[in-house]
């Protein structure tokens, strides 16, 4: 559920500029571990105009404290050095990482250990996900069903040993459908404390959302300002002129609309950006509401034809 309260979890995250923002809000993902409800991704194709490090070191700068990485991005050592070169106390960060996917239980463990850890030059993460729920992945999104079912089970009893031994605050999955969080919910009584999927207004799975919340797990949003995206999602542009005629009516920034949206329906956002002027836009995104029914417009938002999406 949501805290209650306004706060600077994991550290202060109002910004010491001159664009003032509320502190960010954070979800509490298992038994007193809070997740800040914004994220900033090392995934190097959104990061097309400054290194990793760079990124990272700024938003840490402006006050963000929730970081995103995974084994499969290669970046690991960047973030690691990163958050070395900031200053920040590692206490004071949120850090998420991935393993690639089912890979069994004393392997993810060696893994984690021998690898995840000292790349990132931490002790332990704050949540570990398994990335993707096929053995191969060439199956993924439609064919791994029953077929990785046994790694993925052997594999989450792996992340909770590691959890047992302090290395990971939280265990969650990414790119899951229902069924597959399904399963560790049947195998284990818990569920995934986050589920990271592909979600942006042109590509938003409402059940899927509905079921995450029934079970307890917080869905997180890759692809959250829709780029880049997989498999040939459909987009809507961030200069569409429906969704420039609706910011301007709140005086915000189109991505401070998108990423408004999905923090009102419960969606963790991470995002990515070279730009100080986005970054804090990004960060000051919390410090307006969109009305009931412009959530409802934007829900049923469709893309629009290429002349249309950019006037």
């Amino acid at each position: 559920m949501l805290s209650t309260m306004w706060r600077a979890p994991i550290g202060m995250a109002v910004l010491a500029v001159s664009t003032v923002a509320l502190p960010i809000p954070d979800v509490e993902i298992a038994t007193g571990v809070h997740m800040p409800m914004l994220a900033f991704g090392s995934y190097r194709g959104s990061l097309t105009t400054c290194s990793v490090q760079d990124g990272i070191k700024q938003w840490l700068q402006l006050g963000g404290r929730h970081l995103d990485t995974a084994h499969d991005y290669g970046t690991e050592p960047d973030v690691g050095a990163a958050i070395k070169a900031s200053g920040v106390k590692r206490e004071e960060i949120f850090l998420t990482t991935k393993i690639p996917g089912p890979i069994g239980r004393q392997a993810v463990k060696d893994m984690v250990m021998n690898q995840t850890l000292p790349k990132l030059g931490v002790d332990y993460v704050d949540l570990l996900l398994i990335h993707f729920p096929c053995v191969d992945q060439t199956d993924f999104p439609n064919k791994c069903g029953e077929k990785g079912k046994q790694a993925r089970i052997d594999t989450w009893q792996g992340l909770s040993d590691l959890r047992s031994m302090g290395r990971i605050r939280a265990i969650g999955v990414s790119n899951y459908n229902a069924e597959q969080v399904a399963e560790v919910v049947a195998e284990f009584k818990e569920a995934p404390a986050v589920n990271q999927v592909q979600w942006h207004l042109a590509d938003h799975n409402e059940t899927l959302r509905a079921s995450m919340r029934k079970v307890g797990t917080t869905l997180e949003a890759w692809a959250s300002l829709a780029g880049p995206t997989a498999f040939g999602a459909p987009a809507i542009s961030l200069g569409d002129a429906r969704l420039k005629a609706l910011a301007q009516r709140y005086n915000m920034t189109t991505a401070q609309v998108e990423l408004r949206w999905e923090t009102q329906k419960g969606v963790v956002p991470v995002t990515a950006t070279c730009s100080k002027e986005h970054a804090l836009g990004d960060l000051t995104s919390f410090n307006f509401s969109l009305s009931q029914e412009d959530v409802a417009y934007l829900d049923a938002l469709l893309p629009a034809d290429t002349h249309a999406m950019f006037v």
